[in-house]
Parts: structure tokens; sequence; C-alpha cells
């Protein structure tokens, strides 16, 4: 059985800005947004009681499908470089960036490029030394019997517009990769921060290009899609080649949940071959671990069985 844990949404990074400059663009109304509501939601609190229960979980692998950070600031990427230490060392931690993480336009010397060894890809390609972190997308990790495709959907957008894109290139480059990893005997899950599904968000915080991108892992196949950005469970599927492929959306990981339904969880997923039979071939389970305001810690909620 191979562990493989999902979070999302942490929003962990200290908001300071030394400069009012920083705050001439979009930048200020997520400003104004954090001083009067997200500060007291996304707590440091929580993500310490994160570090703690992921410190003693027999997870395998992590993954984190976004907003590290808040607005971008370039203080915040080097502050989420800590965090990302917190985690784990690159090799056990993969990361796909979210709209906060593309809030606006920063260099990328200062931004992406200070997470990239924990999206590096195992496998190199033409992709992985484009200039430009977007065109490195897909990224492809092995780890143990997973291949963890990781994509990118954020990008800067206008004001009031949280939603995301891929790309044809990227769309392009997922086919022939999972078409590729189809041929080997491995559990192909996706990490994306946008959600997939139909309905799943309203349009100014979708994945522009959804419906392309289910029609790309209907023909290809996947095993597994896991997502953040809606703050909220969400647990779907998708039309596959071989039968239906679970979507499973998670909560922030930081969440302090003062609304309940956005009290913040992360997700276990335990992923086995059944050898009994070649359809399905993975067995995947999924358990819930959920902060419990009470006593200030992580605890399980729910468990159940997504496929096999």
């Amino acid at each position: 059985m191979f562990s493989l844990g999902h979070l999302s949404d942490l929003h962990a990074t200290p908001v300071v800005v030394k400069n009012p400059l920083q705050l001439l663009n979009k930048r200020f109304f997520g400003w104004l947004s954090w001083q009067i509501r997200r500060q007291h939601y996304h707590r440091t609190s929580v993500v310490d009681a994160l570090m703690d229960d992921l410190s003693q979980a027999p997870i395998d692998h992590l993954v984190v499908t976004g907003d590290l950070t808040n607005l971008a600031l370039t203080s915040e990427f080097s502050a989420a470089r800590e965090g990302l230490k917190r985690l784990g060392d690159a090799r056990d931690v993969s990361i796909v960036p979210g709209n906060h993480d593309a809030y606006v336009r920063v260099a990328q010397s200062k931004s992406w490029s200070l997470w990239s060894d924990y999206f590096e890809s195992d496998e190199a390609d033409t992709a992985a030394e484009a200039s430009d972190p977007r065109d490195r997308f897909p990224t492809l990790r092995i780890r143990g019997p997973l291949a963890v495709v990781g994509l990118c959907s954020a990008l800067p957008t206008r004001l009031f517009d949280a939603s995301g894109t891929l790309g044809d290139a990227q769309l392009d480059r997922l086919e022939r990769m999972l078409h590729g990893l189809a041929e080997r005997d491995l559990c192909r899950v996706i990490s994306i921060h946008h959600p997939i599904t139909v309905g799943a968000t309203h349009t100014r915080r979708w994945l522009r290009d959804a419906e392309p991108l289910r029609s790309v892992i209907g023909r290809a196949g996947a095993d597994l899609v896991v997502h953040g950005h809606n703050h909220r469970t969400l647990i779907a599927e998708i039309a596959g080649p071989n039968g239906a492929i679970p979507v499973v959306g998670v909560r922030s990981a930081s969440d302090i949940g003062q609304r309940e339904e956005r009290r913040a969880q992360y997700h276990v997923y335990e992923i086995e071959r059944n050898h009994g039979s070649d359809d399905p071939r993975f067995r995947i389970a999924l358990r819930i671990r959920g902060y419990d305001r009470d006593s200030g810690r992580f605890c399980a909620e729910d468990e159940r069985v997504l496929v096999g």
C-alpha cells in the first residue's frame, strides 16, 4: 500500500507590505480582504497543528495544490519556501501553483523559481528546460506505484477574476504524457489547483478550459484527480476510457473553521494494486483528517473507498 497525502490553500505566508507601491494594482483589494476578513480565518496555529499531525502520519508522498501565498508578494514566496521545508524534502513533496501564487506578475527569479525543486520532473524533456515555469508543466514525478502529474492552471487575471487556464500547449503535452503512462503499470494521479467538474464553482473562479481537460482525460485516462481552490470538500467523478475517475477537492488546510464547511482538513489516499483483477488496477481509499477547535489538533473524520 502507498500512502499519498493531499493538502491545499495554505495561505500561510505573512502579509507584510513594506512599500505601498506594491498595492497599486490588483493586490490592493486582496490586501483589503486580508485585513478585514481572511486573516481571521487562516491561522498559523492551525498550520502548526497540521505540521504536527503530518509529522506523525504514515505518508509516503505529499501533494500540495497551490495557494501557498496570499498576494504574491516577493516576501511571501521566500516565506512559502520555508513553509515547504517544514512539510518535507522536495523529493517527498510535490506542488502545483494556485491563482493566489499568480495574483500579479512577479519576476520568476523572485517567485516560483524559489520552489522549482518541488515541481521538478523526474524524467526530463524539452519543456523541463523552458524559461517560463508554466511551460514546464505538466510535471511528472514517479513515486512508488504512482505517477504524480502536476498541472499549472495559475496565471495573472484581471480584478475580481480568480479563474484558471491550462492552455492548448499544456493540454497537448498532458495527453501525450498520459498515453505514455498508460503503457506502464502506474497509478496516474493528476494534481491541479482549480476544480475540473461541471458546476463545481461559478465562472469567476472556474477553470476556463475544464471541458477540454476532461476530454483529454476521457481519451487518455487517469486513476485520480485532486484539486483545491474552493476551500470545500468535493467528491465527484468524470468519465474515463475504462470507467469513472474520482475527482476530489480538499478544503484549505489552515482555516480555523468559523464556517463549519470550511474548517481545515487534509486528505490521505491509501493506494494498492488490485491483484485479483485487471479492472480497476488499483484500489483507492480516502481518509479525511480535520482540525478540531476544542483540542487544537487534527483528528480522523471520515473514510471511504473511491475505487475498488
